[in-house]
């Protein structure tokens, strides 16, 4: 099975129009990052959904506010958490954007993140692969008014306002830094944002020689960058180079995943799985391999999640990895010191394909539970630590031949003793919604809607994948 969202080898569409293709208002095209926003005196809240156009199909992707009390469908409206009936999974189509909800970004969109900023606004940031490598900034004006930070009279391309990774980094020499097909991204309560990038940067470009990949570190508040923005994550001793996937900056130290890559032949034969780069003063730059590749031989890594420090548990990592499909557990300490300590605890099988790790918090008492968005088998995994094992395996699709529902990002709405799933489907278009009633039985979670029509039916896109 070759899950669509995972290879870069989809650059053209078939159909060669000259005439402006707009992307769909009424639908999600290859959704992929996914945040969930709570509001006062609303019952299900907003979803921001960033649609990647992966076929390449439109002119351009999408980032769309969905007020989740306004869709609508042959099924009904989406019912409050803890409250859809039984039976089969509602199909709630009928998205009800208005032009305000909606802005346009560049394709191949990856992870998004959400900055609530000290003035109570909001800001989205949303790395994309596509042509200008760019990360970009969008403003969250009102609950589900979006405007693009940068862009002139109030046009709702982001493109205009989002700073290029690759292309427009002053102070280049022979083409680095730069960071081609940026993906995660994470942003601290103070407003530094933080990038990886799937692929990494080869000097000159495309030479295939002196590969090297970065963390590329950006002001939330003001768009732009130098080459300081870029962070390497190579250094005399610590020399695996491949690829990285997600990012999550802690008090001090900002965690990055490693994703493989075909385009470097690594002579050492170490996997490039997990870094941690040192953000304290004096300190600034270092880099350290714990050594995870050494003790649990992957093939790379892919999601990730760090458990809040706390006072009456240990502090674990969870990290999804690629053959073996396994999540590794691992415990974490000295975080608030010059040598922290990461020991592998455990190992656990997964399901084909696992992407995505969110965590869902479930009181003082009891450790989270771990959510992995499984893309080749069309699963959403649930991993309960306190019981050592996968409790819940949620089907969110058919998987026929090559097609999977090709679960990936996972956003959570929690209130009380239950929880919501939102994962978007990059194969067949859709926002499956998961909910788990009482957080002390995620075995009784289950699908309970679809959120957007599916694409991958016949009629719905005329344009045909070109592979290369």
């Amino acid at each position: 099975m070759r899950p669509h969202f995972l290879s870069l080898a989809l650059l053209l569409a078939a159909c060669n129009e000259t005439d402006p293709r707009p992307p769909p208002t009424n639908r999600f095209v290859y959704p992929s990052g996914l945040v969930h926003r709570v509001l006062p005196g609303s019952t299900n809240g907003v979803l921001y959904v960033a649609s990647a156009n992966f076929d390449r199909c439109f002119d351009q992707g999408t980032v769309m506010a969905v007020d989740l009390d306004q869709v609508s469908g042959i099924d009904g409206n989406l019912p409050a958490l803890g409250t859809a009936p039984s039976g089969d999974p509602l199909r709630i189509d009928q998205l009800n954007i208005p032009d305000s909800s909606r802005v346009f970004i560049q394709s191949y969109a990856g992870e998004m993140a959400l900055w609530n900023r000290p003035d109570g606004s909001a800001r989205l940031f949303v790395p994309a692969r596509a042509d200008g490598d760019f990360l970009h900034y969008i403003d969250v004006t009102a609950p589900t008014a979006l405007s693009c930070v940068g862009a002139s009279g109030g046009s709702r391309d982001c493109v205009e306002g989002a700073v290029s990774l690759s292309t427009e980094v002053p102070g280049q020499v022979a083409d680095l830094p730069r960071a081609p097909a940026p993906f995660g991204v994470d942003v601290t309560p103070e407003g530094r944002v933080w990038v990886t990038h799937v692929d990494p940067a080869d000097t000159p470009a495309r030479s295939g020689t002196g590969f090297v990949s970065y963390v590329v570190s950006l002001n939330g508040e003001t768009p732009g960058l130098s080459t300081d923005s870029f962070v390497p994550l190579q250094t005399s001793e610590v020399v695996a180079v491949g690829g990285s996937h997600s990012v999550d900056a802690t008090e001090r130290y900002v965690f990055v995943s490693g994703r493989a890559s075909n385009r470097v032949l690594n002579a050492n034969n170490r996997r490039f799985l997990l870094r941690l780069l040192d953000t304290a003063e004096g300190r600034q730059g270092r880099v350290i391999d714990p050594g995870l590749d050494l003790a649990f031989a992957a093939r790379d890594a892919r999601g990730f999640a760090l458990t809040p420090a706390s006072t009456t548990r240990p502090r674990r990592l969870y990290l999804a990895v690629r053959s073996p499909d396994s999540l590794v557990v691992v415990d974490v300490q000295g975080l608030e010191t010059d040598s922290p300590s990461l020991r592998l605890v455990d190992s656990v099988p997964l399901p084909d394909g696992p992407t995505q790790v969110t965590l869902v918090p479930r009181g003082p008492t009891r450790s989270e539970l771990v959510v992995v968005s499984c893309s080749a088998s069309g699963v959403v995994a649930i991993y309960d630590p306190d019981v050592g094992q996968v409790v819940s395996q949620i089907t969110v699709g058919e998987v026929t031949g090559d097609r999977s529902p090709q679960p990936f990002g996972i956003a959570v709405q929690q209130t009380g003793n239950a929880a919501r799933l939102f994962v978007s489907n990059f194969g067949d278009g859709r926002i499956s919604v998961i909910d788990i009633p009482a957080l002390e039985s995620p075995q009784l979670a289950r699908l309970v809607a679809y959120l957007g029509s599916r694409q991958d039916v016949e009629g719905v896109s005329t344009c045909q994948e070109v592979e290369q």
